[in-house]
């Protein structure tokens, strides 16, 4: 044991000295495999992150959210009816279920004017603890949810209505009702759940009918349920029940534990994370870790004849192979640990700007999984950049590296070269990745969208007391009298969300066989055209002049004005869109029937992101079932901010509210692509990283090279070459390894990338440019960093150089 020891010393201290004697080379080394390991670090401490969603709920493996696909507009949506619960429990009485209503609720303090929303207030089952984690911090969750008239309020909102002060307790009034305050809660903050207040679902909902689609059911589901057949069984009844036979609806269920990563629906409880984001970030860091450990195997195999010598004394010493392969391993590790805390520091220097970066609460705890992910990475690392320069170095043939006759063979060049060629492929991969991503956001962000962006204000979330269902349109009326507002409109649906309504209608003469599938359609007020910014193709925009343009009921029947987008009027069979015009369409199954008249036809919108396809689309004239709808304002460009606070201000006095949401329609459309964003500004970082630790690599490697052949330089320096020849002479190997990189990379970066731009419905060509220029890219910082060695070893004077050898 004490042999073991000492010889265990032995190697250190003559490892720690030969480390410190190649002061370039310890730096270098430390450099590149810190840079590697910060970056693997912080990606390991978000996937993990990322991927614990969810997990802590009991019987989160089987818990399952039922959602729909509405086959006439193609979307896939996370809402279910009520009343899906019998016919769950009727198929398996084991079938577990817990439903949630979400009804934005607005309250008052007692004593006060002010209205305040709680916009996540939902109306659930006394059960919902079955499925969900909720910490009760005071008071008593479940008698709450078993009586009505009683509220439970999440922390912070709780902070927010009543301060310092105990929650417990206090009243809400929201419209006739009265609430009080019996119980405060927290959420994790790894769940997909949101909610500002938790009450008892009222009897109205549980009474819903099969076509009313207002709950989000979650269902605990036994392992021997076969989910194929149950869904194909529950659709098909649920079409025929609710949707008299036609084909509208697909139940599909999501496992609880991939709705953060693989859900990014309408009505999701908050903007949820991306897979793609999470696996890309996993690529790249082990695309960086690849490349120190590269960095280090080139410059361990590159300087293995400095330790030819050692290895030959101690195997003449009786020392093993086995022993000497322990003792590299050891170095290689050990370079890794110091790597490592160097990483920890990093780590903690850039977590607050990451953390900003990914919008998540990241942070260092190193008792816990931090410490195994820092762990793990540091060995991985360490063994990885070490096994090969210690089976190559303990391979050395003592006899022959002490008489002097040692060559190195050639299978460590062609190592270091292919390697090489793989840094070089992904620099040129990672360069062209960030050009296209970047290229692609821009069309998203400036393609048309068939309406307006600039200049839009959007108010959201008004009680449709105030907007569809007020004849008057005070509301409007005190907005167009703000200074710096031009036009004004309502919709009951976001442009940058998805359509969640559609109708059947009929037209004239149309038959079963030439009938339209139900077309999706948004409620709309005066002006629409104009203040979206639509582009009319034919007729006119909903206007005041027309009374009869707004959703009237008469005696047997209603009417309304309606706008349909072009690709609609081309299927309804106009091939002149003027001819549209004043056609009379039908709304049958409604009641009363609902006629309603073309007034114009308008572009293509794209509501939503480019991710979706575009679809037919209709705008009713005040004609809304939603509780809440939005305000559209057209405003002057020149006093954005002014204008917007004295919106405020008139929407404050009028509604009694604190608590409205305004947004530039710029900024919501610009946060439908905040993923592909986050996705862009990662890979443009590691690839700065990437071509750093490219560089770090080269400049070891060409430093080597350059110190291995400054005889060869000197001689031919006296024979009359001049600096830049021979600096080309040392530069031109390493350009031919880029070369030969560039033409791997290349094909099959362009498949890569193909195959991802076939997800949006709007996409870029690639430009070979692009490749050329990434490409050139590479060259150029190669040649600089291998032409700054060389220029110094081609500047020293010959006699000098010939003297020393």
């Amino acid at each position: 044991m004490l042999n073991t020891m000492t010889m265990l010393g032995n190697y250190l201290t003559t490892s720690a000295r030969t480390v410190l004697r190649h002061k370039t080379h310890l730096t270098l080394n430390l450099l590149g495999l810190t840079a590697g390991l910060a970056s693997a670090l912080l990606v390991l401490l978000y996937a993990n992150y990322e991927m614990g969603f969810d997990k802590m709920h009991p019987n989160a493996d089987n818990t399952y959210r039922l959602e729909q696909l509405f086959v006439p507009v193609n979307q896939r949506f996370p809402v279910s009816s009520p009343a899906m619960k019998n016919l769950l429990q009727n198929y398996d009485e084991r079938i577990n279920l817990t439903r949630l209503n979400n009804d934005a609720l607005s309250v008052r303090l007692s004593e006060s004017s002010q209205q305040l929303t709680l916009e996540w207030s939902l109306a659930v089952e006394s059960n919902i603890t079955d499925f969900f984690q909720i910490e009760v911090v005071s008071g008593d969750l479940a008698a709450t949810l078993a009586q009505p008239h009683q509220i439970a309020l999440s922390e912070s909102q709780a902070k927010r209505l009543f301060g310092s002060e105990n929650a417990i307790g206090q009243k809400l009034q929201a419209s006739e009702q009265h609430y009080t305050v019996t119980a405060v809660y927290s959420l994790p903050k790894q769940s997909h759940l949101q909610a500002d207040s938790l009450r008892r679902i009222s009897d109205g909902v549980e009474a819903s009918s099969l076509a009313m689609n207002n709950v989000y059911s979650y269902l605990y589901l036994p392992d021997d349920v076969n989910k194929t057949a149950m869904l194909q069984q529950l659709s098909n009844q649920l079409n025929q029940q609710a949707y008299a036979g036609q084909h509208i609806s697909e139940l599909q269920l999501r496992p609880l534990t991939d709705i953060h990563l693989h859900s990014a629906l309408a009505y999701e409880f908050k903007i949820n994370g991306s897979a793609n984001t999470v696996n890309i970030c996993l690529f790249l860091a082990a695309l960086l870790l690849l490349i120190a450990a590269i960095n280090f195997i080139n410059m361990s195999t590159a300087r293995a004849a400095t330790r030819a010598k050692e290895v030959g004394v101690r195997k003449a010493l009786g020392a093993s192979r086995s022993q000497l392969f322990v003792q590299f391993m050891l170095e290689s590790i050990l370079m890794a640990c110091c790597a490592g805390l160097l990483a920890t520091v990093a780590v903690e220097l850039v977590l607050p700007q990451f953390n900003l970066l990914i919008d998540r609460p990241l942070e260092l705890i190193y008792v816990g999984s931090f410490g195994l992910i820092l762990l793990g990475s540091v060995f991985s690392v360490g063994i990885l950049a070490g096994i090969y320069p210690a089976v190559f170095i303990s391979a050395f043939d003592a006899k022959k590296v002490l008489s002097g006759d040692f060559q190195r063979g050639n299978t460590a060049i062609w190592l270091r070269k292919s390697l090489l060629v793989l840094q070089g492929a992904i620099t040129i991969a990672l360069l062209v990745a960030s050009i296209v991503l970047q290229q692609q956001l821009q069309l998203l962000q400036n393609q048309p969208t068939g309406y307006q962006r600039d200049a839009r204000l959007i108010i959201k979330d008004i009680d449709n007391e105030q907007l569809f269902w007020d004849e008057s349109q005070s509301l409007l009326q005190s907005l167009l009298k703000v200074e710096g507002v031009n036009t004004a409109s309502i919709l009951d649906m976001q442009l940058t969300h998805s359509i969640s309504q559609a109708m059947e209608i009929h037209l004239p003469g149309q038959t079963q066989t030439s009938a339209l599938p139900p077309v999706a359609q948004m409620g709309a007020g005066f002006n629409i055209a104009r203040t979206a910014g639509l582009t009319l193709l034919a007729g006119r925009d909903f206007s005041e002049a027309y009374q009869s343009d707004w959703y009237q009921i008469h005696s047997d029947h209603a009417t309304a004005a309606i706008i349909i987008t072009e690709s609609l009027a081309r299927k309804a069979g106009y091939s002149q869109l003027q001819d549209a015009i004043g056609q009379q369409w039908l709304l049958p199954g409604n009641t009363p029937t609902l006629r309603m008249k073309i007034v114009g036809v308008v572009a293509d919108i794209q509501i939503g992101s480019a991710l979706t396809q575009q679809e037919p689309l209709l705008l009713i004239c005040g004609r809304s079932p939603m509780n809440y709808s939005n305000i559209m304002l057209k405003i002057q460009a020149e006093q954005p901010m002014m204008v917007r606070a004295n919106i405020e201000q008139v929407l404050s006095n009028r509604l009694q509210r604190q608590d409205l949401r305004l947004s530039w329609l710029n900024d919501d459309y610009t946060s439908l692509y905040q993923n592909q964003q986050r996705q862009g500004k990662v890979i443009a970082i590691f690839a700065a990283l990437a071509i750093a630790l490219t560089c770090i690599g080269l400049f070891g490697l060409a430093a080597f090279s350059a110190e291995q052949r400054s005889r060869e330089v000197a001689m031919r320096k006296v024979l009359g070459a001049s600096r830049f020849s021979l600096v080309n002479l040392l530069a031109n190997e390493y350009i031919k390894l880029m070369a030969i990189s560039a033409i791997l990379a290349i094909p099959t970066t362009f498949w890569i990338l193909e195959r991802w731009l076939a997800e949006f419905s709007e996409r870029i060509s690639q430009n070979p440019l692009w490749y050329l220029l990434a490409a050139l890219t590479t060259f150029t910082i190669c040649w600089c960093t291998v032409a700054a060695l060389a220029w110094q070893v081609a500047s020293r004077k010959p006699a000098m150089v010939l003297r020393q050898q």
